[in-house]
């Protein structure tokens, strides 16, 4: 076998959508705080156990931003806010926690501590609203008070409790906590989050990690700079009126730059496309704007390249020359350099992994890397393999969460002398792209389409919306009637709405989770309205989506209190 080292990009994508009802000035999901204390800063920090691993870490400006609003203002989520004193909880407020204090993983998390699991036996095991009524009368203020913990303590970092003598003490202490722990445990927790930027700062200046950014609001870029760009990968899609505005797809660029130079005092050189949705036009822009290399699945190399890729019974490339290398994309008279993921080897540790031991799954990782080595043979080039997942939500489910997979897969890459992982940035700069391709193809790492975003009815429907919203902000300023502030920020709401995640959810997901998201995008809209003193236009106040067949409707503004996203586990 060859004795040439293999190469490994580890890029962890760190993105959460835009939350903040700024109608309300309130979050409302709680995501960012809670993946910020338990994944963020520890996805980083684990690394120093290694020095001679490195990896990237793409986070997005969106996360970025409401991590800073959460260390400058606080209670800005209902799950705080319902952090007062047991003792004073209202009845709305202890259903509030009965419904949502139980939103983690629970066979893999909740059953692992005996008297947290009995907490949600007592509850009745339901995630359905207004399904806890029935349980007020099985809690007494004590338990109100354990629930807060708990639920606080699990989102915590596993690691980070068993390290932390007082964390350590919640956990084998296990019930009757005092108002005085609970407020030390969420003093911790905020510690924790005010460490997750500067954190990624001192590691990149290091040398051990590369940060890089994404568009502001995470908008599929194609889409922006032309919706009918959908039609490329799939011709026939029943589109919505066009959508062409380039110049905001340019701006969500140019404002992650911005931020990402003052919190790192540097530009980025990486840049990840939101969903690694990408088009000649994006990458063209992206080279215009400064940045050096970009991202996308293998099912967009294969489908510009005109090549498939081939894989034997067990899933191990067989024509790895092809994936395992960076290509430079020409486009528009413009060269960027472009890396694209293996799609099962990421797929592995996002969703396969979870059914392993931490040490199964890193070992099995560790062999097929040297599968790629073996079937790569003599060939003298450099090779890369680009594994490149979101870095927050697969951990839960994991049995260790992410701790036990993490240190074994490191340790294995760090005693390995034919395996090294790299920063992108450093293996670009010493291996420049040695091929070209000159039509990339318009795709994203779902499906090689942008079907995920438009084409249904009700996605064609928010594109509408969009469209109407986005013409009065240009028609207002043609007009020169409205302030200059005021355009500015009419035109922040329209970039907020432009966010992938809204139309993602929609006709893709279940009803009841879908519908915060909706409500809030028509609420960014009808903000847009607002900001330019035009009328807001009645059916942004109506719900585009409704119930499917067995679900039930909202009985009020799905915006009045927050919804889990994180699915629990269900007896059959």
């Amino acid at each position: 076998m060859s004795k040439k080292i293999l190469y490994i990009a580890i890029v962890w994508n760190q993105h959460q959508p835009f939350y903040l009802d700024t109608e309300r000035e309130e979050f409302i999901m709680p995501w960012v705080r809670l993946h910020a204390a338990k994944d963020y800063e520890h996805m980083a920090t684990i690394l120093e156990n290694y020095p001679e691993v490195k990896a990237t870490f793409s986070l997005s400006p969106s996360l970025l931003e409401q991590l800073q609003v959460y260390l400058q203002h606080g209670a800005l989520d209902h799950y705080l806010q319902v952090m007062k004193e047991a003792r004073d909880l209202a009845e709305a407020e202890k259903c509030f926690l009965l419904q949502h204090y139980f939103d983690i993983q629970w066979e893999k998390v909740i059953f692992r501590y005996p008297f947290y699991r009995q907490l949600l036996e007592r509850q009745g095991m339901v995630t359905e609203p207004g399904a806890v009524q029935e349980a007020l009368s099985k809690f007494v203020t004590q338990d109100y008070l354990d629930l807060q913990v708990w639920f606080n303590l699990v989102w915590m970092d596993p690691e980070r409790r068993a390290q932390d003598p007082f964390l350590s003490m919640l956990v084998k202490k296990g019930r009757n906590f005092s108002e005085e722990e609970k407020n030390e445990l969420m003093r911790r927790q905020f510690e924790v989050l005010a460490r997750v930027i500067p954190t990624h700062g001192r590691l990149q200046e290091e040398g051990q990690i590369e940060v890089i950014t994404t568009a502001y609001y995470h908008p599929i870029l194609p889409l922006l700079i032309d919706s009918h760009t959908a039609l490329r990968p799939s011709p026939g899609l029943a589109l919505p009126p066009r959508f062409r505005f380039a110049e905001d797809a340019r701006e969500q660029v140019k404002m992650a730059v911005e931020q990402y130079n003052n919190l790192f005092g540097q530009p980025p050189r990486g840049f990840w496309p939101p969903e690694q949705a990408v088009s000649p036009e994006t990458v063209s822009m992206l080279a215009a704007e400064g940045l050096q290399w970009t991202i996308s699945d293998e099912q967009i190399l294969c489908k510009s390249m005109h090549v498939e890729i081939y894989r034997d019974g067990y899933g191990h490339v067989l024509n790895p020359e092809v994936l395992y290398r960076p290509y430079l994309v020409s486009t528009a008279g413009v060269e960027l350099p472009v890396i694209f993921r293996d799609h099962q080897l990421s797929d592995r540790i996002g969703f396969i992994y979870q059914h392993m031991s931490g040490r199964q799954a890193a070992e099995d990782l560790i062999h097929r890397l040297h599968k790629v080595r073996e079937n790569l043979g003599e060939n003298p080039d450099n090779f890369l393999v680009t594994l490149a997942l979101d870095g927050e939500n697969a951990w839960e489910w994991y049995p260790e969460d992410k701790t036990e997979f993490l240190h074994h897969f490191y340790q294995g890459l760090a005693a390995d002398p034919y395996l090294q992982a790299v920063t992108v940035s450093d293996f670009l700069r010493e291996n420049p792209p040695k091929r070209l391709i000159t039509h990339l193809a318009t795709g994203s790492w779902v499906d090689r389409s942008l079907t995920r975003w438009i084409g249904t009815h009700n996605k064609n429907t928010l594109w509408n919306y969009l469209l109407e919203a986005r013409e009065a902000v240009q028609k207002e300023e043609e007009r020169g009637r409205v302030p200059r502030e005021r355009l500015k920020k009419a035109l922040l709401n329209i970039y907020k709405a432009e966010g992938s995640d809204y139309t993602w959810w929609v006709d893709s997901m279940p009803y009841y989770l879908t519908a915060p998201f909706e409500a809030l995008y028509r609420r960014h809209l009808v903000r847009v309205y607002k900001e330019l003193g035009l009328p807001v236009p009645e059916y942004l106040y109506k719900p585009v989506i409704k119930p499917g067949p067995g679900e039930k409707k909202w009985q009020e503004d799905p915006l009045a209190g927050p919804v889990c996203i994180v699915p629990g586990w269900k007896r059959d």
